[in-house]
């Protein structure tokens, strides 16, 4: 961990991003896709309701995931590529006009990352709380399982990438935005 440490503080802003994009980022979508494959055979199995429930709950979990990683990447990852480029380019947002002409909305970007921690959060719980039914083990044990395990896999990747956000991410935005003046900016 401490290697990892090391490589995430002295990484500059957008090679950062781009390592997120496809170590997390990526490879979160492909675990959601396997699971939900895994959830749409149990669906095509399901005999119990309280077993339909769990496929159900399972299904509305890697739903909101997928939202989360798509806003990461359709919304916050471009964000920050422009911030980076904007340090390169050694912009300063104290000139631009209107307090922030340069229309990048620092402080909208910031605030929506650190609500979908909270959302993250939730979803952490919730994946916590997901339990297979009693009987799941002895009608269906090879398919179970294997959503369980997709399901933890999701739980730990999630995990993983909320620390690497809230250590990394968001300290190296705030400080891309001090740099170039967009702290005290739009």
């Amino acid at each position: 961990m401490n290697r990892l440490n090391f490589a995430y503080n002295h990484e500059e802003l957008q090679p950062f991003v781009a390592r997120l994009n496809k170590d997390y980022y990526d490879v979160i979508n492909g675990l959601c896709e396997i699971a939900k494959k895994q959830a749409n055979k149990l669906r095509e199995l399901e005999v119990h309701q309280s077993a339909s429930q769990y496929v159900i709950l399972c299904c509305r979990l890697i739903e909101e995931i997928e939202q989360h990683i798509k806003a990461r990447k359709e919304s916050f990852i471009p964000y920050a590529m422009k911030l980076a480029e904007k340090e390169s380019d050694d912009h300063d947002c104290a000139n631009c006009k209107g307090g922030g002409a340069c229309n990048l909305q620092h402080e909208m970007h910031l605030v929506e990352l650190k609500e979908s921690h909270n959302r993250i959060k939730d979803i952490l719980y919730r994946l916590q709380m997901v339990a297979l039914p009693l009987y799941s083990e002895t009608l269906y044990p090879d398919v179970y399982r294997v959503l369980r395990n997709q399901m933890a896999l999701l739980e730990n990747a999630l995990t993983e990438l909320f620390f690497i956000e809230d250590a990394y991410l968001i300290p190296k935005v705030i400080e891309t935005q001090k740099k170039i003046h967009a702290d005290s900016h739009g």
